[in-house]
C-alpha cells in the first residue's frame, strides 16, 4: 500500500490515496488532481512540484501539462492513451520516457 498524501480542502487537510489518482493536469501555478470516484482537487503547486511529492514509478508525465497513473491506463498508442473511455494525447517528446516507465512484457 502506498503512503497517502494530503491536500487542502476548505481549510481542512483531506487524505488522498495515490491509488485513487487517475490524472494530474497543470493550470499555470496550480494542478488539478482527478480521482477515480469522479472528484477533483485543485492544489497550489505546479505539475512538476506535485510530481516530485508523488511516487515516480506510478505517475507518468505524458504531456507538458498532463501526468497519468499507470493503474488507470487501459491502452497506449504512439500519440494517445486511453484511461477509462477517455483518450488523452501523449506529447511526442514524452512518449519514449513514458514507455520506459511502464512494465512491458514482450
Amino acid at each position: 500500500m502506498l503512503k497517502p498524501f494530503f491536500v487542502r480542502d476548505k481549510k481542512v487537510l483531506k487524505r488522498i490515496d495515490p491509488e485513487q489518482v487517475m490524472c494530474l493536469e497543470a493550470g499555470r501555478n496550480y494542478t488539478w488532481i482527478y480521482l477515480s470516484d469522479g472528484t477533483a482537487h485543485l492544489v497550489r503547486s505546479t505539475l512538476s512540484g506535485t510530481l516530485k511529492k508523488l511516487p515516480s514509478d506510478i505517475f507518468i508525465k505524458i504531456h507538458r501539462s498532463l501526468a497519468v497513473s499507470v493503474f488507470f491506463i487501459n491502452d497506449i498508442a504512439r500519440d494517445h492513451l486511453i484511461i477509462g473511455e477517455k483518450s488523452i494525447p501523449i506529447g511526442r517528446q514524452y512518449y519514449s520516457s513514458a514507455i520506459r516507465q511502464l512494465n512491458i512484457i514482450e
